[in-house]
């Protein structure tokens, strides 16, 4: 793959796969049934904000260190594939932390409703907690950030430098006047400042 076509697709890719990420977080995760729930109460849906609320500061930072990729060089983009990596792993612990105790995960939803506190308690309440498609997503979309992530790290050496429209702009004094012969070296306000500051009159000359 040409290397400007693999620095493109790797960027956006990540930045897909973050916002894939933070799109399963903000969908129903788990579908609880509360014991005694009459059938005039819908079962109460539990969304990734509740069953694993740093998912979403997770993706963010993912998709800003895949943005930053952009204008980096060897070295900080090196960087910022390892930090892609741990942050895409996170995202697979915080899904695979709410899928293995999905009771915990719909706590704080089951709280809110029934203001029974306590995860012996609302354990109890439970009749059926159902989890959806979203975290299986979600977990998914980290698994591969950290793909992508080891990849970036791999070929990151090969993309092409950064344009000079992010180099370091320097400013140097002007030697030479309008017309091209070199002379005595153009002044500015902070020069005529100083001597002004010094007591000469910097109009005079």
């Amino acid at each position: 793959m040409n290397p400007r076509t693999l620095r493109t697709a790797s960027i956006f890719g990540g930045i897909l796969l973050a916002g894939l990420a933070l799109l399963g977080w903000s969908q129903p995760w788990f579908v609880v049934t509360l014991a005694g729930q009459s059938a005039q109460h819908p079962p109460l849906q539990v969304a990734g904000d509740v069953s694993a609320p740093a998912v979403a500061a997770l993706a963010i930072a993912a998709a800003a260190a895949f943005g930053a990729m952009a204008i980096s060089g060897t070295f900080f983009r090196a960087v910022l594939a390892v930090l892609d990596v741990l942050l895409g792993a996170s995202i697979v612990l915080s899904a695979v932390l709410a899928l293995g105790a999905p009771a915990a995960a719909v706590e704080a939803a089951v709280t809110k409703a029934t203001s029974v506190a306590g995860l012996d308690s609302v354990q109890a309440l439970i009749a059926s907690n159902t989890p959806g498609a979203w975290p299986f997503v979600t977990l998914g979309a980290g698994a591969l950030l950290c793909v992508l992530g080891i990849a970036v790290a791999v070929t990151g050496r090969l993309w092409p430098a950064v344009g000079r429209r992010f180099d370091v702009v320097r400013f140097e004094p002007e030697d030479q006047d309008a017309s091209g012969v070199r002379g005595e070296k153009s002044r500015g306000a902070v020069s005529d400042w100083d001597e002004l500051s010094g007591g000469s009159d910097p109009t005079s000359r």
